[in-house]
């Protein structure tokens, strides 16, 4: 290959599909990655009016319309899809790309522009919010199928740090049963969350068998998201939901906006993706703040809230107005004692100070 218009550092789910559309688009590209031909083994899911239309529709496992449990129940009026995680990697051919079986580095790439996708650095402090989670599979039928249920589970004081219980389909006849600390700095351990997850199982009378999948990774990482000549993407950049730890959908639209980008020129993550990632990290800061009941009636707030308040927050690319407003709208429907939390992340002074 002559020399290249973009580098991708990692080909996880972010650096693939980048690389993917960016080769597809006619660029030329080359990307790094030590182990380029490795199997994915997460479990992904995203909205289902989220899935790019340039994905087959082969890459979606199952569909489900789950609900949210907080102090009541939520119907969230949308349908949630989960990823075949092969079709997915599959679907997105490195053909046209010149792969390098290194991890390479932002320097020595002359003219090219960078997208760093390389995950969180290996020494990353285990002090920086993570996000942590232990699941089963068990057949479909077995158990209710709620995107969250904050209800604490059997055994654990109502002051212990909060968790919930994410059940989704993932095949036709099978449902993930995902015990999730969503944010925690400590988070609570796998092991732990082991056992509250079979803690719920044991009183509902239903049989699991060993964890199929062990969650923990950070929500934030350090240093800038953008720099002349390069960015990152998923928690090197913005795509990576520091208040939910949502990603895929993030990465996937991302990839064709850095693709337009770069052909225009400008960098893929501009000044307003940067400060809507500032928002959310606050969003993180004042959820680590709150007690497991003040973040179960935080919830409560904001699975009420207008859909449109909803869906702006948890989109993977809104940007600043959009999130403002969704954190201004959980303010005014918070009651006094969660408003001290959130003050901080929504009020006037707040911004002046971020500025």
């Amino acid at each position: 290959m002559s020399a290249p218009d973009l580098v991708v550092l990692g080909l996880g789910p972010a650096g693939r599909a980048v690389a993917h559309r960016a080769a597809a688009a006619g660029l030329r590209v080359r990307a790094f990655d030590p182990a380029p031909d490795a199997r994915w083994r997460r479990t992904f899911g995203l909205w289902a009016d989220e899935v790019p239309s340039w994905l087959p529709a082969t890459t979606i496992a199952a569909v489900s319309a789950p609900q949210v449990v907080a102090r009541t129940r939520h119907d969230l009026r949308r349908e949630y899809a989960m990823l075949d995680v092969d079709a997915l990697q599959d679907a997105m051919s490195l053909d046209g790309v010149e792969v390098r079986a290194e991890r390479g580095g932002r320097d020595g790439h002359g003219a090219a522009f960078v997208i760093d996708a390389r995950g969180p650095a290996p020494s990353a402090a285990r002090d920086v919010p993570r996000q942590t989670a232990a699941g089963v599979l068990v057949p479909v039928g077995t158990h209710e199928e709620l995107w969250m249920d904050w209800r604490p589970a059997p055994g654990v004081p109502a002051d212990a740090a909060a968790s919930f219980l994410y059940a989704v389909r993932v095949s036709g006849d099978a449902v993930l049963l995902e015990e999730t600390c969503l944010a925690g700095a400590p988070a609570v351990p796998v092991g732990d969350l082991e056992a509250r997850l079979r803690a719920r199982l044991a009183a509902r009378g239903v049989a699991a068998g060993e964890l199929c999948e062990r969650v923990d990774f950070p929500l934030l990482a350090p240093g800038a998201r953008r720099g002349r000549g390069w960015c990152g993407v998923g928690v090197r950049g913005t795509t990576l939901h520091p208040a939910t730890g949502y990603s895929v959908a993030g990465s996937l639209a991302f990839a064709d906006e850095a693709v337009a980008a770069l052909r225009a020129g400008r960098n893929p993550v501009d000044r307003d993706a940067v400060a809507a990632h500032r928002l959310r990290a606050a969003a993180l800061r004042a959820l680590l703040g709150m007690s497991a009941q003040e973040q179960r009636d935080f919830f409560e707030v904001f699975f009420g809230l207008p859909e449109r308040h909803v869906r702006a927050f948890l989109a993977p690319r809104s940007g600043t107005t959009a999130n403002a407003a969704a954190m201004a709208a959980a303010f005014a429907a918070a009651p006094w004692g969660l408003r001290r939390r959130l003050a901080g992340v929504v009020t006037p002074r707040a911004s002046r100070r971020r500025r």
